[in-house]
């Protein structure tokens, strides 16, 4: 499986909901806190200077840094969790962000969605600021209770 390989992953996380491994539950926390605790390598993007001209250089923010403050945002709400979180750039520049929720059972999953979107744009514009023509994708795409 290559780095980025979203399509086995999701494949795997299917067959594990339907049809978990005896004894799963008891490891599912340790296992996720490993996977985690992995280093990984995320790509910078480009910030918008809040403070143009007082300073020489680029600002820019990684990736990573990006999907955890969004993963953070999106944690208390309590009509979804969220399960995927996706973010897109080309050459430094934010282009695109996809997030896919599991929402409670009997929820109003439209609310939920315009929720995390809000979240998300407010999460952007402070960590990121003013980005013309960038999309935010919000779905959910599974049922919890």
């Amino acid at each position: 499986m290559a780095v980025g390989d979203y399509d086995a992953i999701d494949r795997a996380a299917r067959v594990l909901r339907v049809l978990p491994e005896p004894g799963w539950r008891a490891i599912e926390d340790d296992v996720i806190a490993a996977v985690r605790r992995t280093p990984r390598g995320g790509w910078p993007l480009l910030v918008e200077d809040p403070s143009p001209g007082t300073a020489e250089g680029i600002l820019r923010v990684s990736e990573l840094v990006l999907g955890a403050l969004l993963s953070r945002a999106l944690a208390d709400d309590p009509d979804y969790r969220v399960t995927d979180i996706r973010i897109g750039s080309e050459e430094a520049v934010l282009h695109s962000i996809s997030i896919e929720l599991s929402g409670r059972y009997l929820a109003d999953l439209p609310a939920a969605v315009e929720r995390a979107r809000s979240l998300c744009e407010d999460v952007v514009a402070d960590v990121i600021g003013d980005i013309p023509g960038f999309s935010i994708d919000v779905s959910a795409t599974d049922v919890h209770r």
